[in-house]
């Protein structure tokens, strides 16, 4: 039991020294030049832990993550088959309301642990819905901007409301440009009924 007990005190020193780390890091320029290659080692494995950690809540993000990684799904179009985002409001109302196709998009405060809404905003947010036949498809464009809000550059992505915890997407940003994770497009399809 007390093992167990200082392996956990010990991942929560890491986390918060990591969401403390990041917000550092989040005060810079998004320009890759900003930062040195430690720095870019440090937001990898903070993109890894996201990825491993999420996984057991929000695992079709984490899976378009991990594909990220692999420089062999650089430019494509990668299809994952999974109904997960049929309850919700959003994708259901895109439906309900088809005339074309539909670019769907969440409030950044629907990201937040605990949301409704938050496994698929996480996955599916800036996706484009398509109905063909009798098959739903959502192709997400899997890239990161330069900044969580191109209008404000101090605003990050909000994970947690309490304790208030987000990260600017602009540090996967950098590691695109360096070419540490990679662009794709993951199209995500289900039978309509």
């Amino acid at each position: 039991m007390r093992k167990l007990l200082i392996a956990i005190i010990f991942l929560v020193l890491v986390a918060a020294g990591g969401v403390k780390r990041f917000d550092y890091l989040a005060t810079k320029p998004m320009d890759p030049d900003s930062f040195s290659w430690l720095n870019k080692a440090e937001i990898y494995t903070g993109y890894l832990a996201m990825a491993f950690v999420g996984y057991a809540l929000y695992p079709e993000i984490s899976i378009e993550m991990f594909y990220m990684l692999l420089p062999s799904s650089e430019g494509k179009e990668l299809v994952f088959e999974n109904n997960f985002y049929r309850d919700s409001k959003v994708v259901s109302e895109a439906i309900a309301n088809y005339s074309g196709p539909a670019r769907l998009v969440w409030h950044p405060r629907h990201y937040n642990l605990g949301e409704s809404e938050a496994r698929v905003a996480l996955a599916l947010n800036t996706g484009t819905l398509h109905i063909e036949e009798d098959k739903i498809f959502v192709k997400v464009p899997c890239r990161w901007p330069q900044y969580s809000d191109y209008r404000d550059h101090t605003v990050k992505t909000p994970l947690v409301k309490y304790p208030e915890i987000g990260v600017q997407e602009g540090l996967f940003w950098v590691l695109e440009q360096e070419r540490w994770i990679f662009p794709y497009t993951a199209v995500w399809t289900s039978q309509l009924q």
